[in-house]
């Protein structure tokens, strides 16, 4: 299996390509870093003369020759030039040719520091994709040799969000790599949904985190009776004024990626973003991997399998 690292000629790639590298070094798995080349299918052969795809071709090159001085010597690695008629179809077809266990793209150029920012491309993955994409925030780095020090899945008490905490629990075993459940929600949101005034918020926020301390213990309890085990598991719940404030209210690792499950809409193979988790992907201080349904769909059987 592989991790295919998005390159997008011209631009910072570095975020990506370093996330990149981190994944591919804790999980095991090949670095493919791929650019993509769509002047190797105009529409019309009018549209590009052969000048013009040379130029776009060189573009496409010259990233490359930029990452593949960045790569280590401790991860297998390989650098593509893939014809497509998008970026967007063109890393697709590179993740079903390399069975790649993750997409990794970079953030767009007008992003916040230290912040996801989704781009054209990024935005039409996450609709498109039937595998994991990881998303690197802007200016990401990672320490020579770093390893994945944690996984959280967040947790929102949905039924999917339950299934995204097996999915972590699968993806810990396979690597060794230890993880958590964090449940993420501004005050605000929290005393809405209780239909009580402020002034006994105190009691309904604790009450809120004793709900979510018992839904996932309870999901902990169906992991230990599986065959598979997980590294050393432990449970988080941030709250604050803001959504911003909500997840720096717990600690993080570095360098630490956080799964994040598409909601039950949309077509079951591929990625829908809810209100709660496109919040939580908007002010998260590390990458996150937004994992369709059909992805939690093969964690599930996978850990059933005996």
């Amino acid at each position: 299996m592989s991790i295919v690292v998005g390159i997008a000629p011209g631009q910072d790639n570095r975020p990506a390509v370093e996330l990149g590298i981190v994944l591919a070094r804790s999980y095991g798995h090949r670095l493919v870093a791929a650019a993509i080349d769509s002047a190797a299918w105009p529409m019309s052969p009018v549209l590009f003369d052969s000048e013009y795809q040379k130029k776009l071709r060189s573009v496409a090159e010259a990233a490359l020759d930029e990452v593949r001085v960045s790569l280590p010597d401790d991860i297998e690695s390989e650098c593509v030039i893939h014809g497509a008629r998008s970026s967007r179809r063109g890393l697709l077809e590179v993740c079903q040719k390399e069975n790649a266990y993750r997409l990794v793209v970079g953030p767009a150029a007008d992003g916040t520091p230290r912040r996801i920012a989704l781009g054209s491309v990024s935005t039409g993955l996450l609709h498109s994709a039937s595998l994991p994409v990881a998303l690197a925030p802007v200016g990401y780095r990672a320490a020579p040799g770093a390893r994945l020090r944690r996984i959280t899945a967040a947790y929102s008490g949905s039924s999917t969000s339950a299934d995204l905490i097996l999915g972590a629990a699968v993806v810990s075993a396979e690597s060794g790599v230890p993880f958590r459940i964090a449940s993420f929600a501004p005050r605000s949101r929290v005393i809405s949904a209780a239909g009580v005034g402020l002034d006994v918020e105190s009691s309904v926020i604790d009450e809120w985190a004793n709900v979510i301390r018992r839904d996932t213990d309870e999901i902990l309890c169906s992991i230990d009776n599986l065959h598979i085990k997980p590294g050393e598991t432990d449970v988080a719940i941030g709250t604050g004024p803001d959504w911003a404030s909500a997840l720096t209210a717990v600690q993080w690792e570095d360098p630490e990626v956080m799964m994040l499950g598409s909601s039950g809409l949309g077509a079951i193979k591929r990625v829908s973003l809810g209100s709660h988790a496109m919040r939580i992907l908007q002010h998260s201080p590390v990458p996150i991997v937004v994992v369709p349904r059909r992805a939690k769909s093969d964690y599930t059987a996978a850990a059933f399998e005996e």
